[in-house]
């Protein structure tokens, strides 16, 4: 049995039942629409291969200090199905060449550590538009998810660096983090929790990433796809900010 992403549905737990969530990974309210999504995601964790917080194509880079020296990089040779693969279907939400998209979680580790690295791609190659998508396959992603598409959609999207902070900071959310989190940055509450609960295009979102991520077997996050076509891959040979520049300019140019 594969996962269907479009049985996610609309609903979600109050204030406290999803705080909750975010502590146990379960629905406290039985019987809601909530309820439903979180065990097929169950199932989905089992049957689609695995899923799961993983090494990033490249290791963590301190500032842009490129470990490869010039020559090094320059006589990399990139091949598909080595440093990169096909990917197709993804939605650029807009966004025009050139552009990446990255596939991530807030709670994982790498990719709280791969931030900086996107920083300094982002720094080092300003024409790029970066779109984000929160992963929403595993059980335990959803509500975290619905977080990230409901900040989105309030325009809150900044929000996203300090949340990947606070996640690495606290390991695990309390009520109390997200309820002083959402309170120092003056989120309306009310607002987030009534788009989080009503918002139809929050359910589009979370169904397009598992979508995404299901039919091109992205078994794992950050995942970083180039133009909405090529996936950068784990490699020994990326292995420095440079390495990877050259490997997203090279892309670029096909």
């Amino acid at each position: 049995m594969s996962f269907n992403p479009h049985l996610i549905k609309r609903g979600c737990p109050d204030a406290i039942t999803l705080f909750k969530l975010l502590i146990t990974g379960y629905i406290m309210k039985a019987g809601t629409l909530w309820l439903k999504p979180v065990k097929l995601l169950a199932v989905a964790s089992i049957s689609w291969l695995m899923v799961a917080c993983s090494e990033p194509a490249t290791p963590e880079i301190d500032g842009e200090q490129a470990t490869n020296s010039p020559t090094t990089v320059a006589t990399l040779q990139f091949e598909q199905d080595k440093h990169y693969r096909l990917v197709e279907n993804i939605d650029a939400e807009d966004a025009r060449p050139p552009y990446l998209i990255e596939y991530f979680w807030f709670g994982c580790q790498h990719c709280q550590r791969f931030e900086p690295v996107l920083e300094s791609i982002l720094l080092r190659r300003p024409e790029l538009t970066l779109v984000r998508k929160h992963a929403a396959v595993a059980r335990h992603w959803q509500t975290d998810a619905r977080i990230f598409y409901t900040l989105q959609q309030m325009n809150l999207e900044h929000l996203t660096k300090p949340l990947l902070e606070l996640y690495s900071e606290k390991q695990q959310l309390t009520p109390v983090d997200l309820q002083q989190f959402l309170t120092s940055h003056q989120v309306d509450q009310a607002q987030f929790f009534d788009i989080a609960e009503n918002s139809e295009q929050v359910v589009v979102k979370l169904q397009q990433s598992a979508s995404e991520m299901q039919n091109n077997e992205i078994g794992g996050v950050p995942a970083l796809v180039v133009n909405g076509r090529y996936l950068i891959l784990p490699h020994a040979d990326i292995n420095s900010l440079e390495a990877y520049l050259a490997l997203i300019d090279h892309l670029l140019a096909k």
